[in-house]
C-alpha cells in the first residue's frame, strides 16, 4: 500500500471522507523517510505538526526527574502521531516523540492540517471520532496506572497490542507498564501472570 492510500484508509477509519477531501489532504502531507531514533518532537517545543506512520514505530513518552522515561502511548502503521495536548493548548509539548524504528511518515504542518480540518464537515465529524478515541483511551490508561498491578498492566498491554509487544525492548514496555525493566523480567516469569 502506498502512504496515501494508507494516509486515505487511515482518515477513513474515523469517519467517511469524500474522494475529493482525500486529494486536498494528499497535497498537505509530504512523504519522507526517517531512521530509528529520530525525535520528532521534544519537550518544551510548540506542537508544528502531524504525522501519519506508514511504516515503523514510534513512541509518545515524558522525561522524569533523573531523566527517568515514561511510555504514554506507542504508535505503529497507520496511526496519527502528534503532540495533540500541546496543539490544543496551543502550548508547548510536555511530551517527547522519538521513532523506535526506521520510519515512512506522511507530514503535515500542522496549521495546514487545521484548515483542512476547518473546511467539510466529514473532517470534523472525523476529529469528533478521533477525540472520543483519545478520551477513552487515556481514561484507560489512567484507570490502569492507578487501580491495577503491574501484572495486570502487562497483560493488558499484551492483550490490546500483542504484536507491538515483539517489535519492542524490554525496557520499552517497562516504560509503559510503569515498572523497571527487572521488576518486568520478574513479573514475565512468575506465576502472577497466568
Amino acid at each position: 500500500m502506498n502512504g496515501y492510500a494508507a494516509l486515505d484508509a487511515a482518515l477513513g477509519r474515523w469517519a467517511p471522507i469524500p474522494d475529493d477531501e482525500l486529494a486536498r489532504a494528499h497535497r498537505i502531507f509530504r512523504a519522507h523517510r526517517v531512521p530509528a531514533r529520530t525525535l520528532l518532537q521534544r519537550a518544551g517545543e510548540p506542537s508544528d505538526r502531524v504525522s501519519l506512520i506508514v511504516r515503523g514505530l514510534a513512541r509518545i513518552y515524558l522525561v522524569g526527574d533523573g531523566g527517568a522515561e515514561r511510555v504514554r502511548a506507542f504508535r505503529a502503521e497507520g496511526e496519527l502521531v502528534c503532540a495533540y495536548a500541546a496543539a490544543l493548548r496551543r502550548a508547548p509539548s510536555a511530551e517527547f516523540i522519538d521513532t523506535l524504528e526506521p520510519c515512512e511518515l506522511l507530514t503535515a504542518a500542522r496549521p495546514a492540517f487545521e484548515a483542512l480540518c476547518a473546511g467539510h464537515p466529514a473532517w470534523q465529524a472525523m476529529l469528533h471520532a478521533m477525540h472520543e478515541r483519545l478520551f477513552l483511551d487515556e481514561e484507560r490508561r489512567s484507570r490502569d496506572l492507578l487501580g491495577a498491578d503491574a501484572a495486570a498492566r502487562y497483560r493488558a498491554f499484551l492483550a490490546e497490542r500483542p504484536a507491538l509487544a515483539a517489535r519492542l525492548t524490554q525496557r520499552q514496555i517497562a516504560a509503559y507498564v510503569g515498572i523497571t525493566p527487572e521488576a518486568l523480567s520478574r513479573l514475565r516469569h512468575s506465576p502472577a501472570l497466568m
